[in-house]
């Protein structure tokens, strides 16, 4: 922003005309305007060059247009700060992230992917991405074809450089279903190796810091705090973002294997022929770009102690039958040999699959099901034990704003109802993802509902849903089965219904669903329902 620009952000009640009034002011003032942007019926903010009137004048002769509450100077556009927020976001990742518009130009870079492509003291912003990139880039074909891809291995030389890295992207569609876009993450072949196979470094994780108060966690904690002791083969299940891979850390370290090392793969995180040399290892020669001398996979390195396989369910029905063997005869064989090498592992796997519906449909080998399946350990995710939520709201608290070196924010209670009305897909993992986000962008010591729906795509729909009037649809089997779509435009009714009593108007009751106010008083005539306000009013 220009040092001569001003910002206002003018607060007022909708009318017929306002905005033209306001308009019509700045014309009178002989006012330059800069930009301009507007909420539906509820806020306008505007841009324009300091020298061209008297601020203070000016204010006063907005607030007395008929509708305007307040007007307040600011010091960002709505657009910039949610450019603001974006850039922040992106550059919070791990991953490089690259995103062009439909004609591949380049609309967004973070860091991370500037850093990969030796970008640092560029911006390709603005620049078609084969003009940057190699022209076999794979989001090429995804602007053309709407495909998405993961995991694609690219390599290229960049003067004196070698750049090798993992792809995936997707498309981005407008309403219609219409390419629009594309957005690519980037990884490092050295990062995604650091990431699918580590020796832990960290500090052994006990059980002890696991945060919980329900009864569900505590039994589960007792369970794996037993079976910690023995040799056998842990299954752990949970939905993504549960924690398996602390409960793998904390039962190491309850183990007697606690001295030796505890190592990680991720099964889903790589094509199978690298997580295959990644797992086994392999011998000189095996396969061209085979290290001198050879290289010990992972069931070596983790000889005495435990090995961790996270995401097993994605595992091939060949590094299946591997994995089986291992399993069966306590040995493997490295790529390129047929020696046996005899190993001491503890393995501890995880899934948030359904193993039983796979191993049915023959995407999962029943023997090694069996085999893996020893001792499984269910964890419940966040939905079915809220009475935790308050604890790891707190604890995650502290937590970031130690990390982004903040004071200690609190959130009040209404937030903190708000949040343990939630259903949490991603569990614990997303809601330290949402903490982190508005830790970083608010400045006041408090967090409250606004914020949560501000600066996230919560919403305070469930609450809304979790009202008294149930959505009880009978089915009367013995006579004739309803059509699908028929049941469907029934609960579609009664929720629209049920919203429409607490939301008054049409356009509140579509920001609570996540749908639009248009759609919304479509459904309203489809269906013939009246709400207090009339639909073409609001």
């Amino acid at each position: 922003m220009s040092e001569r620009d001003i910002i206002l952000d003018i607060w007022f009640d909708d009318r017929i005309g306002l905005g033209y009034e306001v308009l019509g002011l700045l014309k009178e003032k002989n006012i330059n305007l800069v930009g301009m942007e507007a909420k539906v019926r509820e806020k306008m903010s505007i841009k324009f060059e300091s020298a061209s009137c008297d601020i203070e004048s000016l204010i006063a002769s907005l607030k007395q247009i008929e509708g305007i509450k307040s007007v307040t100077k600011v010091d960002f556009m709505p657009y910039e700060q949610r450019e603001q927020q974006l850039s922040t976001i992106l550059n919070s990742v791990s991953e490089g992230v690259i995103a062009v518009n439909h004609l591949g130009v380049i609309t967004h870079i973070n860091e991370k992917a500037k850093e990969i492509f030796y970008l640092n003291n560029e911006n390709p912003v603005g620049q078609k991405i084969e003009n940057v990139f190699p022209n076999n880039t794979p989001i090429l074909k995804t602007l053309k074809t709407g495909e998405s891809y993961s995991l694609h291995e690219m390599k290229y030389k960049k003067g004196n450089k070698v750049i090798h890295y993992f792809t995936s992207g997707v498309p981005i569609l407008n309403k219609s279903g219409n390419i629009i876009g594309a957005v690519a993450t980037i990884k490092d072949f050295k990062q995604v190796e650091e990431i699918i196979s580590k020796v832990d470094k960290h500090s052994p994780f006990s059980f002890h810091e696991i945060i919980f108060q329900s009864p569900q966690m505590r039994k589960i904690i007792e369970t794996a705090k037993i079976v910690s002791k023995s040799t056998s083969t842990i299954l752990i299940r949970g939905e993504s973002g549960t924690g398996k891979e602390l409960f793998a850390r904390a039962i190491h370290t309850e183990s007697n294997r606690a001295d030796q090392p505890f190592i990680i793969i991720n099964c889903a995180a790589l094509p199978e022929s690298l997580l295959e040399s990644e797992l086994f290892g392999y011998v000189e020669g095996a396969f061209t770009g085979a290290v001198k001398g050879g290289k010990r996979g992972l069931f070596e390195q983790a000889n005495k102690g435990t090995l961790f396989l996270d995401e097993v369910g994605e595992l091939s029905l060949h590094m299946q039958v591997r994995l089986l063997r291992v399993l069966q005869e306590k040995t493997i064989r490295r790529i390129g040999s047929n020696k046996e090498i005899p190993i001491d592992v503890r393995i501890i796997a995880a899934t948030h699959r359904n193993l039983e519906e796979m191993v049915n449909d023959g995407k999962f080998r029943e023997d090694l099901y069996y085999r893996l399946n020893v001792v499984p350990l269910f964890i419940p995710p966040l939905r079915d034990r809220k009475e935790d939520i308050p604890l790891l709201v707190n604890h995650l608290t502290q937590k970031i704003c130690r990390k982004l070196g903040k004071e200690i924010v609190n959130i009040d209670n209404a937030g903190m109802k708000f949040l343990m009305e939630q259903s949490w897909p991603g569990n614990v993992r997303q809601l330290e993802n949402i903490l982190e986000r508005i830790i970083n962008i608010i400045t006041r010591p408090v967090i409250t509902v606004q914020d949560f729906i501000e600066w996230t795509n919560l919403s305070d729909k469930q609450s809304v849903l979790n009202k008294e009037d149930s959505l009880l649809i009978k089915i009367n089997l013995e006579q004739n089965i309803p059509q699908l779509k028929d049941i469907v435009c029934e609960v579609e009714r009664k929720v629209l219904s049920q919203v429409l009593k607490v939301h008054k108007s049409s356009r509140k009751a579509g920001k609570a669903l996540g749908i639009s106010n248009t759609t919304v008083i479509n459904k309203m005539r489809k269906y013939g329902i009246h709400s207090e306000e009339k639909p073409n009013e609001n």
